[in-house]
């Protein structure tokens, strides 16, 4: 059998110790790491990539140098290997009479925005609001350069880039690295939070130089009146309303921006897009347009290598209309021409937009491919559709000095460049991402390589469930290229997404309360997916390159238990980071576990390991015992949705004794629909349990789940503890390690275990195909027909005399057989020769058997894929008593012979005496009410 065995490291509870604290990712809390537990709340915490070294950043809002409600700003750092870098609970990063805090009020989840950037070498740049404390509806914009030791560039409370001239103004400032050690930072207007600027910095030598950018969504429209000489033309400048923003990188020196907005008048709900770009040279461009006097004018413009330009801004010219004449009068004016807005309208007239967001992939070519997103909903017939992630897919140019839209261009009626070079092309993409919810969601959205995914919590038919989408970027042909979904059924689309999970609040025992799901994904194209369980943990997990399977089980790996000291606290806020390699991760979050009498949130972290590896599952738990001395222990809940194709825990909490924690106690393959699951276990704690004189395992199991399992196959793995099989090993010496157990699998409508073996009609027998060795335990391989009550006992015995024949049928069929024999821990094929015949045949045969065969297991592999029922060969001598009560007569035996050092002895009634020193047997089997009586002075050897 395999044997498969867990090393698990220990460590100090909470110790940053000069390693991480585990690299095997072995999820129990001990190894969890303190990033701060000072006194007060930490939170909203920020993980952050350090380059070139390759360290993390941990960031965070932090609340102790006050009792009163003022936020500063803490950070600490960490090199490759976990060497804390800076001092125990973290350095201030901001601190002053104000509360500093990033995080804003607005329907996104915080981690959905970008804060702060590497600037390159070793340190980071963050932006952040400081507020009045004695007057806090007056924000001011703050930045703040923080060097790789720790150090502050600017002076407490940081570099003021904006300050608000009007009550409750809120600036929501965003910030991005620009690739050239220095930054964008996108914030709302100092006297309106509707308009927009994104502007460039970069820190030279402790002065902050601004490189340019400007107001990114401002709006005008053309109008038209009957005038006349026909159609007059004119520039408006509506009312705008800001909703939402985000930015991101272009992936070539510049800055991305996608913002929901309500213009007023005709314009209605729009969604918007602009960029701010960097010229990669010095240049002098031409451009022609007309005056008031409605002349084509020439315009000369010098662009600054490294300075940076809006891609959209208003662009409107002049013509000077003029009719009538003769006998009547004459007419004269002039048409105000909009030629171009300040944003490039992406949609428009929906019922709203929101939560935008984009992602931008590179190609290999002159060209990069982004991709904008928002939720959306239509508005048709007096009725308001359900919430749809909507996607638009844009080119971009990747020039080599200016974009083509900033190049000469001699036409005044355009006032612009708008022919753009050759380049590869790209199927037309305006789809849904993510659909459908009836009540309003946030999604999250990443890309990588040629990989984009976007994850939600969709409400639909009164349930919250888990989506996750992903599209693949591909080169089709020579000069084309698409984007397309990879979460595909039978090749048709799954525009919706793919559902991996949801929440779980009636009809079982225990909730299942989720978070917004969050998705990261490494330059390699490398996704990471995590969720936060409601008072349980964070679960997280790689998805492999198979369309979004979770490589770590349906929605992830629990990094913990959700119990410190025997009590729940309440997890929030996981944020993940890849490294730049793809192959490891950090996870932060806060959480309020009370240590050393701090009663409020602090912040902790994991090193996360192997996420690269296609198909490494984390190590299991330690197995322990778990005792409900009023019947079943119920499982944590769980929801399988056949979409990991991978095993999933289920774990219950265990009280018991100095082991209290959760403990897995079984796994189940997601490859079927099962919707949610309801299981328990039962662990008896007297005498070891009977049916018909055989024992079985002090754990039983039971299993229900939502979705009829009845003819699916479902593989598991049931766990146990060391002193339950060492209890099954006393009751039967025969068996020597898992491998020589079978299941009982009875089919129920009840997810209770009960307290004891019955049989019922329909019960299955299975040999499991395999067992491991783990830490405080074992587990057992198995694929059943369905679930149910799940009991575990001896395998089914073959029972024969030495020197008889005997044989086996495989009780499945096929067109080619080969028998296998284990005398140990290994199968090997056998080969027909000596006592065995018909080894490729349904039937083995075993002539005059010899008594050495005692205790070997025989099973099936039909065409090299189907495993039978294993058979264990007790070759067995039973006591009758037929002739008198000593053991040495040979009549009171059932083989008419003397049992001997490989012969298994069944006494089922009875009491045979010993009255020799020559008696010996392999073992002994006797049941309740017989026994064995040994003469003074003699004596009775089990060699076994």
């Amino acid at each position: 059998m395999k044997k498969i065995f867990s090393i698990v490291l220990s460590a100090t509870a909470f110790t940053c110790s000069a390693q991480w604290s585990n690299t095997s990712n072995y999820f129990e809390d001990s190894l969890h790491m303190a990033v701060s537990t000072a006194l007060l709340v930490q939170k909203n915490p920020i993980v952050l990539t350090s380059y070139p070294d390759n360290g993390y950043f941990v960031i965070w809002e932090d609340d102790r140098n006050t009792v009163t409600s003022k936020t500063d700003i803490y950070a600490q750092k960490y090199d490759k290997a976990d060497n804390r870098l800076w001092a125990a609970d973290g350095i201030p990063i901001v601190s002053g009479p104000n509360n500093q805090h990033y995080a804003f009020s607005s329907n996104q989840d915080y981690r959905n925005r970008s804060f702060a950037a590497t600037d390159s070498a070793g340190g980071f740049y963050i932006c952040y609001s400081d507020d009045s404390v004695s007057n806090y509806v007056w924000e001011r914009a703050m930045v703040q350069h923080v060097r790789s030791n720790g150090t502050g560039v600017f002076a407490s409370p940081g570099y003021f880039i904006a300050r608000s001239n009007a009550a409750n103004l809120q600036f929501s400032s965003q910030l991005i690295a620009d690739g050239s050690k220095g930054f964008f930072i996108a914030y709302r207007s100092a006297s309106s939070i509707d308009n927009l600027y994104v502007y460039n910095y970069r820190d030279e030598n402790g002065t902050l130089r601004y490189y340019g950018g400007g107001k990114v969504n401002e709006n005008a429209i053309e109008t038209s009146t009957v005038a006349n000489c026909g159609i007059k033309t004119d520039v408006l400048y509506p009312g705008t309303s800001l909703t939402d923003y985000n930015i991101w990188s272009d992936l070539d020196g510049g800055c991305n921006v996608i913002m929901s907005m309500v213009g007023n008048g005709p314009q209605g709900t729009m969604l918007g897009y602009n960029k701010v770009w960097k010229a990669k040279k010095d240049s002098k461009v031409k451009t022609f347009f007309r005056n008031v006097a409605g002349a084509a004018c020439q315009r000369i413009t010098d662009y600054r290598k490294g300075d940076a330009y809006l891609l959209y801004y208003i662009v409107r010219d002049f013509q000077r209309v003029a009719c009538g004449g003769g006998s009547g009068p004459v007419y004269v004016y002039t048409n105000n021409r909009l030629l171009s807005n300040g944003f490039q309208l992406i949609d428009e007239k929906a019922y709203d937009y929101s939560n935008p967001k984009g992602v931008t992939l590179s190609t290999d070519t002159n060209m990069n491919v982004t991709l904008l997103a928002a939720v959306r909903r239509n508005y048709a017939n007096n009725v308001v559709s359900d919430f749809t992630v909507q996607g638009y897919v844009y080119k971009s140019e990747v020039f080599d000095s200016l974009p083509y839209q900033r190049c000469t261009y001699s036409n005044p009626e355009i006032g612009f460049n708008p022919i753009a070079p050759p380049s590869h092309k790209l199927n037309f993409f305006r789809d849904t991402l993510l659909g459908f919810s009836s009540a309003y969601p946030d999604f999250s959205l990443a890309a990588g390589g040629n990989n984009i995914y976007a994850a939600s919590l969709m409400s639909t038919s009164g349930n919250r469930v888990v989506r996750l989408q992903r599209l693949t970027l591909s080169k089709k042909v020579r000069d084309s290229f698409a984007l397309e979904y990879k979460t595909n059924s039978s090749g048709i689309p799954n525009k919706p997404g793919e559902a991996i999970g949801m929440e779980n609040s009636t009809g079982f025992t225990g909730d299942i309360s989720l978070d917004l799901p969050m998705v990261t994904v490494a330059k390699n194209g490398q996704g990471f997916f995590y969720i936060r369980e409601y008072y349980r943990y964070a679960r997280v997990s790689p998805i492999s390159f198979l369309g979004v399977q979770l490589s770590w089980g349906a929605m992830g790996k629990p990094i913990g238990t959700g119990y410190y000291n025997g009590s729940p606290y309440a997890p929030e806020q996981a944020f993940v980071a890849l490294d730049s390699t793809a192959k490891t991760a950090v996870v932060c979050w806060k959480d309020g576990r009370n240590i050393q009498g701090n009663t409020s949130d602090n912040i902790f972290m994991r090193h996360l390991d192997n996420v690269d590896i296609f198909n490494y599952a984390p190590p299991v738990k330690k197995i322990k015992p778990v005792i409900n001395f009023f019947g079943a222990t119920y499982a944590n809940p769980a929801v399988l949705l056949g979409s990991s194709k991978n095993y999933s825990t289920l774990e219950v909490y265990s009280s018991y004794g100095a082991s209290a924690g959760t403990s897995p106690i079984m796994n189940i393959y997601d490859n079927n629909n099962l919707g949610r699951i309801k299981a328990s276990i039962y662990q008896n704690t007297g005498t070891i349990r009977r049916y018909n004189g055989t024992p079985y395992l002090d754990r039983n199991y039971a299993i229900l789940p939502e979705n009829d399992a009845t003819g699916k196959q479902v593989t598991m793995i049931l766990y146990f503890t060391n002193d339950e099989l060492s209890a099954m090993k006393a009751a039967d010496p025969s068996i020597t390690d898992p491998g020589y157990l079978s299941v009982i699998r009875q089919p129920s409508t009840s997810a209770t275990a009960g307290a004891t073996y019955t049989p019922v009609a329909g019960e299955e027998l299975i040999t499991p195909t395999s067992w491991d060795s783990l830490e405080g335990g074992y587990g057992i391989h198995f694929t059943a027909s369905g679930t149910g009550n799940f009991f575990i006992q001896k395998l089914a015995s073959v029972s024969t005399c030495a020197a008889v024949n005997t044989s086996f049928i495989s009780n499945i069929t096929g067109a080619t057989y080969q028998w296998q024999e284990n005398t140990g821990s290994t199968w090997i094929n056998i080969t027909n020769g000596g006592s065995y015949s018909g080894a490729t045949s349904a039937t083995l045969q075993i002539s005059n058997t010899p008594a050495g065969f005692n205790g070997n297991r025989y099973r099936c592999v039909i065409d090299n894929t189907k495993v039978s029922n294993t058979f264990y060969l007790e070759v067995a001598n039973k006591w009758t008593g037929a002739v008198n009560n000593l053991w040495e007569t040979p009549g009171n035996w059932s083989c008419g012979t003397l049992p001997n050092a490989n012969t298994d002895v069944i006494i089922s009634s009875g009491m045979p005496t010993v009255n020799s020193t020559t008696a010996i047997c392999r073992s002994i089997k006797v049941s309740p009410g017989a026994s064995v009586n040994v003469t003074p002075g003699f004596k009775l050897t089990v060699a076994h």
